[in-house]
């Protein structure tokens, strides 16, 4: 396949940069976790595995650029009574070898429905931030067979379309070549999201490696429909960010509770595109366990 219909490097030292600073927040994630590489036909994912616990598997899908590094400060909360699967998704920088583009929605929902079949999982719940959060509700409008809910953290255009600020920022901050430039973008985008210190930092560097070395070539996430909102059949958690820069938090709620047949929708006071860890922490498990039956959201 051509080296221009795949996300890449912009050369071999700026992969090293980005893989160094991956390992590094990697290492804030608890030592009990297993890696699995599964093959699919765009192909080979890789997926942090922690937990053992008999509730249903949740599989979280983070947004553009963080790796499952941002999920270091959740996953054991999150792993409370289920294992946590974290997705390093395909064409994104990271662990996984692409080896065929996905070009559309569809192709989107395909990969991860193999993903999930090679992981062998019949049923789980689906929790993505950013992109991450259009690619979970994507797979409940194209392919919802194995999905017992969805969660979304500041989805990005699935509810609500990107400010332009955020893609003229994004843009600019790339062009710049500038670290500084590109931290101070991120920090005003993330806002306070409850990271702070060593983590706050290998984070912030994944962040800035990912931008200054690596050029994504995804499929653009596309506005869903009111019909297929409609047709979503699982519940959903929305946590949209109240500050947000990436999109309008009001917006994202009103469609959501509008359209969306099982939904809880709660705009994040004083939260900018990154959802704060306490919150992710406790609202998302006590949404699994209300699926569960367990008890009220």
């Amino acid at each position: 396949m051509g080296g221009n219909t795949l996300s890449s490097f912009t050369d071999d030292a700026a992969r090293a940069r980005f893989l160094a600073a991956y390992d590094r927040a990697m290492a804030l994630w608890p030592d009990e976790r297993e890696e699995r590489d599964v093959p699919t036909r765009f192909g080979t994912t890789r997926v942090y595995v922690h937990g053992k616990g008999e509730g249903t598997p949740l599989v979280l899908l983070h947004g553009a650029n963080a790796t499952p590094a941002v999920w270091a400060s959740n996953v054991a909360a999150l792993a409370e009574g289920r294992t946590v699967l974290a997705v390093d998704r395909l064409g994104e920088p990271g662990r996984s070898v692409q080896t065929a583009p996905i070009r559309t929605a569809d192709a989107a929902a395909a990969w991860l429905e193999e993903l999930l079949a090679g992981l062998g999982l019949d049923r789980v719940h689906l929790a993505g931030q950013s992109y991450g959060g259009w690619l979970a509700l994507n797979q409940a409008v194209r392919s919802p067979a194995r999905l017992a809910s969805v969660t979304l953290a500041d989805p990005v255009c699935a509810l609500a379309p990107l400010r332009p600020g955020f893609i003229i920022g994004a843009l600019a901050a790339v062009a710049s070549g500038s670290e500084n430039v590109q931290r101070r973008y991120l920090q005003r985008v993330l806002g306070a999201w409850g990271e702070t210190g060593e983590a706050a930092e290998a984070l912030m560097a994944v962040l800035v490696e990912a931008m200054r070395g690596f050029r994504g070539r995804l499929v653009w996430p596309q506005r869903i429909g009111d019909a297929e909102l409609r047709s979503v059949s699982v519940p959903v958690l929305l946590l949209a960010g109240g500050e947000s820069r990436a999109a309008d938090a009001r917006r994202a709620e009103t469609r959501a509770r509008l359209l969306l047949p099982d939904v809880r929708a709660e705009i994040v006071q004083g939260a900018g595109h990154a959802i704060p860890v306490a919150v992710l922490n406790c609202q998302v498990p006590a949404f699994l366990r209300a699926v569960e039956g367990e008890g009220a959201p």
